[in-house]
């Protein structure tokens, strides 16, 4: 009875936090779908091994950073797509794939799990003001790391494909019950640690693995009118609080996103989505065809499916038409009972009834 009980609470706690989030109209939905994101980019066929030799091969031990390294710079290939193919292993340091021509790293298909690229950098990391922050990311003259100097892998360049493999960063999986976090830190301070960056246009992803805790997966824009398509398929996305986060027109598609439990005091969830769409476009995330899972521990309604990430704007000083807007549409995909509503933006504004939507989800 005790749990017949609880499970009639959670259910009732999913039906109370998906009537307060604003639903699509049939109508409306049809301007959100794949096609309408990706606009006039047809995503190329994936790398396929079987097809063609690799043009270089990366095995535990080597510098898989020195194999890029080798890869012509944008506008000085032949055309074609680059493929490295990467044996299984772990390949620990921050990776940087800045302005190459076309690229593929391919991981081992049957298990994505084979190939580990990971690093343990962390926003609140002390470093020298002279030093740089990432290899792809200088950014001198500050006394830490910062957010986007901690990612593991910055992808700087157009018409990327990560495929087979994992991206991680581990630098807070020691932390547990909202303790045992590095010195000075905390879950509020310096705790952002990426483990992906992808700034570019036409950059896909297919069975990957991106893992981490407090902004897992970063999508940036090399300007605000820049085009910044991304594409993510068939993937595992793992975290706790604002774990896909940032400015570009991301599409997720049959893909799980995994709220992480053991990083944050009992009970506490987090947040999945933190969109910054610049003001004007009509098109940040979509997540279609995918699936809201949480590890257990999480209180019903603990995690809030989004927030807008108001970038560079203090609370209360956020402007209509000028800062940014955060937009996400959720669309025919399962929500389970961990997550909660649309919550407040980091300048607290009210969540925007018009700009984070649902259409079609259900409940586990």
């Amino acid at each position: 009875m005790k749990l017949l009980a609880l499970t009639l609470a959670a259910l009732a706690t999913t039906a109370q936090a998906q009537a307060q989030r604003p639903q699509l109209t049939a109508e409306q939905a049809a301007a959100h779908t794949t096609a309408a994101y990706l606009a006039d980019w047809t995503p190329a066929p994936l790398a396929d091994l079987a097809m063609a030799t690799p043009d270089l091969v990366v095995k535990p031990g080597d510098s898989l950073q020195a194999a890029i390294d080798k890869v012509p710079e944008a506008g000085k290939g032949d055309g074609r797509r680059w493929v490295i193919q990467i044996q299984p292993g772990t390949y620990r340091g921050p990776l940087c794939i800045k302005d190459k021509v076309p690229l593929a790293l391919l991981g081992t298909p049957l298990d994505a799990a084979a190939v580990v690229l990971v690093d343990n950098r962390f926003s609140g990391k002390p470093k020298a003001e002279n030093e740089p922050s990432h290899p792809c990311w200088p950014e001198a003259g500050k006394t830490t790391i910062g957010t986007s100097g901690s990612t593991s892998m910055l992808v700087q360049s157009d018409d990327v494909q990560l495929l087979h493999l994992t991206v991680a960063n581990d630098a807070m999986d020691a932390g547990r019950r909202g303790e045992a976090f590095p010195a000075a830190l905390g879950e509020n301070v310096g705790a952002q640690a990426v483990a992906l960056t992808l700034t570019g246009d036409r950059i896909q992803l297919e069975n990957v693995r991106l893992l981490g805790h407090q902004d897992t997966l970063y999508v940036k824009r090399r300007a605000p009118d820049a085009p910044a398509r991304q594409l993510i398929r068939h993937s595992l996305i793992a975290g706790d609080v604002d774990f896909i986060f940032g400015a570009a027109t991301l599409v997720i598609e049959h893909s799980t996103l995994l709220t992480r439990a053991h990083l944050r005091k009992p009970g506490q969830g987090g947040i999945v989505l933190a969109p910054s769409t610049p003001p004007g476009l009509k098109q940040g995330f979509l997540v279609t065809h995918s699936r809201f899972v949480g590890e257990p521990g999480i209180n019903p309604g603990a995690t809030a499916l989004g927030r807008a990430w108001d970038a560079g704007v203090k609370a209360g000083t956020w402007v209509a038409g000028t800062s940014p807007s955060g937009m996400a549409v959720v669309r025919d995909s399962e929500i389970g009972a961990h997550v909660g509503p649309w919550t407040a933006s980091t300048s607290r504004r009210a969540p925007d009834a018009s700009r984070m939507t649902e259409f079609n989800n259900r409940t586990p």
